[in-house]
Protein backbone atom coordinates (compact mmCIF):
# COMPACT_ATOMS: atom_id res chain seq x y z
CA UNK A 1 0.00 0.00 0.00
CA UNK A 2 3.10 2.72 0.95
CA UNK A 3 4.65 1.66 -2.20
CA UNK A 4 1.57 1.95 -4.77
CA UNK A 5 1.05 5.65 -2.84
CA UNK A 6 4.81 6.54 -3.17
CA UNK A 7 4.89 5.81 -6.50
CA UNK A 8 1.26 7.77 -6.90
CA UNK A 9 3.42 10.69 -5.98
CA UNK A 10 6.02 10.25 -8.06
CA UNK A 11 3.67 10.52 -11.06
CA UNK A 12 2.47 13.31 -10.19
CA UNK A 13 4.90 14.94 -9.38
CA UNK A 14 6.64 14.39 -12.76
CA UNK A 15 3.52 15.29 -14.06
CA UNK A 16 3.21 18.68 -12.48
CA UNK A 17 7.24 19.19 -13.19
CA UNK A 18 6.96 18.25 -17.39
CA UNK A 19 3.95 20.43 -17.30
CA UNK A 20 5.80 23.25 -15.96
CA UNK A 21 9.12 22.87 -17.40
CA UNK A 22 8.09 22.14 -21.07
CA UNK A 23 4.97 24.19 -21.67
CA UNK A 24 5.15 27.20 -23.60
CA UNK A 25 0.96 28.28 -22.95
CA UNK A 26 1.39 28.68 -18.89
CA UNK A 27 0.50 32.38 -18.55
CA UNK A 28 0.36 34.23 -14.93
CA UNK A 29 -3.54 34.19 -13.83
CA UNK A 30 -4.71 37.11 -11.31
CA UNK A 31 -5.50 36.31 -7.83
CA UNK A 32 -7.18 39.29 -7.55
CA UNK A 33 -10.36 40.73 -9.43
CA UNK A 34 -9.82 43.10 -11.64
CA UNK A 35 -11.15 46.57 -11.30
CA UNK A 36 -14.21 47.51 -12.10
CA UNK A 37 -15.51 50.22 -14.77
CA UNK A 38 -16.58 53.19 -12.97
CA UNK A 39 -20.38 53.04 -12.78
CA UNK A 40 -22.59 54.19 -15.33
CA UNK A 41 -19.15 53.67 -18.15
CA UNK A 42 -20.13 51.79 -21.18
CA UNK A 43 -17.86 50.47 -23.96
CA UNK A 44 -18.05 53.19 -27.05
CA UNK A 45 -16.33 52.48 -30.14
CA UNK A 46 -13.83 54.92 -30.04
CA UNK A 47 -12.71 54.66 -33.48
CA UNK A 48 -15.95 54.48 -35.52
CA UNK A 49 -16.17 58.42 -33.51
CA UNK A 50 -13.04 59.61 -34.51
CA UNK A 51 -13.76 57.93 -38.37
CA UNK A 52 -17.38 59.06 -38.30
CA UNK A 53 -16.37 62.73 -36.84
CA UNK A 54 -13.64 62.93 -39.64
CA UNK A 55 -15.63 61.52 -42.53
CA UNK A 56 -18.92 63.38 -41.89
CA UNK A 57 -17.82 66.56 -38.93
CA UNK A 58 -21.45 67.43 -37.68
CA UNK A 59 -22.00 68.50 -34.41
CA UNK A 60 -23.03 65.07 -33.17
CA UNK A 61 -20.04 63.23 -34.40
CA UNK A 62 -17.96 65.53 -32.84
CA UNK A 63 -19.53 66.07 -29.88
CA UNK A 64 -19.68 62.38 -29.27
CA UNK A 65 -16.29 62.06 -29.92
CA UNK A 66 -15.66 65.09 -27.68
CA UNK A 67 -17.70 63.66 -25.11
CA UNK A 68 -16.01 60.18 -24.80
CA UNK A 69 -12.71 61.35 -24.96
CA UNK A 70 -13.97 64.10 -21.68
CA UNK A 71 -15.01 60.74 -20.39
CA UNK A 72 -12.16 59.02 -19.98
CA UNK A 73 -10.05 61.80 -18.88
CA UNK A 74 -8.53 62.87 -22.09
CA UNK A 75 -9.86 66.71 -22.32
CA UNK A 76 -6.33 67.37 -24.47
CA UNK A 77 -7.64 65.19 -27.65
CA UNK A 78 -11.32 66.49 -26.69
CA UNK A 79 -9.86 70.13 -26.84
CA UNK A 80 -8.01 69.18 -30.59
CA UNK A 81 -11.25 67.71 -31.79
CA UNK A 82 -13.52 70.40 -31.53
CA UNK A 83 -10.49 73.12 -32.30
CA UNK A 84 -10.42 71.26 -35.48
CA UNK A 85 -14.10 71.34 -36.05
CA UNK A 86 -15.39 74.05 -38.80
CA UNK A 87 -16.50 77.26 -36.91
CA UNK A 88 -20.25 76.80 -36.95
CA UNK A 89 -19.99 73.46 -34.98
CA UNK A 90 -17.65 75.17 -32.49
CA UNK A 91 -20.36 77.68 -32.30
CA UNK A 92 -23.22 75.46 -31.21
CA UNK A 93 -23.81 75.39 -27.95
CA UNK A 94 -23.60 72.02 -26.36
CA UNK A 95 -20.15 71.63 -28.64
CA UNK A 96 -19.35 75.01 -27.19
CA UNK A 97 -19.99 73.61 -23.65
CA UNK A 98 -17.80 70.37 -23.65
CA UNK A 99 -15.09 72.57 -25.66
CA UNK A 100 -15.10 74.39 -21.79
CA UNK A 101 -15.02 71.38 -20.18
CA UNK A 102 -12.16 70.72 -21.90
CA UNK A 103 -10.02 73.53 -21.64
CA UNK A 104 -11.23 73.82 -17.38
CA UNK A 105 -10.09 70.55 -17.02
CA UNK A 106 -6.66 71.61 -18.67
CA UNK A 107 -6.18 74.34 -16.68
CA UNK A 108 -7.17 76.94 -18.94
CA UNK A 109 -10.57 78.45 -17.24
CA UNK A 110 -10.05 82.13 -19.09
CA UNK A 111 -10.50 80.35 -22.77
CA UNK A 112 -13.11 77.52 -21.37
CA UNK A 113 -15.18 81.33 -20.24
CA UNK A 114 -14.30 82.65 -23.49
CA UNK A 115 -15.62 79.70 -25.81
CA UNK A 116 -18.82 79.69 -23.58
CA UNK A 117 -19.32 83.67 -23.84
CA UNK A 118 -18.79 83.17 -27.67
CA UNK A 119 -21.76 80.15 -27.88
CA UNK A 120 -24.06 82.50 -25.87
CA UNK A 121 -22.97 85.29 -28.13
CA UNK A 122 -24.27 83.10 -30.84
CA UNK A 123 -27.06 82.19 -29.35
CA UNK A 124 -28.45 85.67 -28.76
CA UNK A 125 -27.48 86.89 -32.23
CA UNK A 126 -29.77 84.68 -33.79
CA UNK A 127 -33.00 83.77 -32.61
CA UNK A 128 -33.84 79.84 -32.08
CA UNK A 129 -30.71 78.92 -32.70
CA UNK A 130 -30.20 77.38 -29.25
CA UNK A 131 -32.96 75.90 -26.97
CA UNK A 132 -33.68 77.53 -24.28
CA UNK A 133 -32.05 75.37 -21.60
CA UNK A 134 -29.08 75.39 -23.83
CA UNK A 135 -28.98 78.75 -23.10
CA UNK A 136 -29.52 78.10 -19.31
CA UNK A 137 -27.14 75.64 -19.01
CA UNK A 138 -24.46 78.25 -20.53
CA UNK A 139 -25.48 80.77 -19.11
CA UNK A 140 -24.47 78.88 -15.34
CA UNK A 141 -21.60 77.86 -16.78
CA UNK A 142 -20.28 81.41 -17.53
CA UNK A 143 -21.57 82.29 -13.96
CA UNK A 144 -19.53 79.36 -12.82
CA UNK A 145 -16.50 80.42 -14.62
CA UNK A 146 -16.57 83.84 -13.64
CA UNK A 147 -16.42 82.94 -10.62
CA UNK A 148 -13.33 80.85 -11.01
CA UNK A 149 -11.46 83.13 -12.64
CA UNK A 150 -12.06 85.63 -10.27
CA UNK A 151 -10.86 83.46 -7.37
CA UNK A 152 -7.45 82.74 -9.27
CA UNK A 153 -8.17 78.94 -9.58
CA UNK A 154 -5.89 78.14 -12.67
CA UNK A 155 -5.82 74.33 -11.97
CA UNK A 156 -8.86 72.82 -10.89
CA UNK A 157 -7.33 69.60 -9.41
CA UNK A 158 -4.82 71.62 -7.12
CA UNK A 159 -7.20 73.34 -5.35
CA UNK A 160 -10.82 71.45 -5.28
CA UNK A 161 -12.01 73.31 -2.56
CA UNK A 162 -11.31 76.35 -3.87
CA UNK A 163 -13.34 74.97 -7.02
CA UNK A 164 -16.44 73.94 -4.89
CA UNK A 165 -15.95 77.26 -3.53
CA UNK A 166 -16.29 78.74 -6.60
CA UNK A 167 -19.61 76.75 -7.64
CA UNK A 168 -21.12 77.71 -4.67
CA UNK A 169 -20.38 81.43 -5.09
CA UNK A 170 -21.91 81.33 -8.82
CA UNK A 171 -25.16 79.23 -7.43
CA UNK A 172 -26.26 82.10 -4.94
CA UNK A 173 -25.90 84.96 -7.79
CA UNK A 174 -29.90 84.18 -8.95
CA UNK A 175 -29.27 83.86 -12.62
CA UNK A 176 -31.52 80.92 -13.26
CA UNK A 177 -31.63 77.74 -11.52
CA UNK A 178 -28.79 74.74 -10.71
CA UNK A 179 -27.00 72.91 -13.95
CA UNK A 180 -24.22 69.93 -13.15
CA UNK A 181 -21.39 70.61 -14.98
CA UNK A 182 -19.19 67.75 -14.96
Amino acid sequence: MRSKLMVMNAVVLAGVAWAVGFSSEVRPKNLLPLPAAPAGMTSVDIAGLESRASFDPSVTNVAALASAYLDRGQPGLASAVIERAPRQIREDAHVAELHARALFHRGQPRQALAAVRDALDACHAQEGRCRPWQEAKAARQVAFLEEVVAAGIEDPQADPAAVRAAYERSTLRGEGGLVAMR
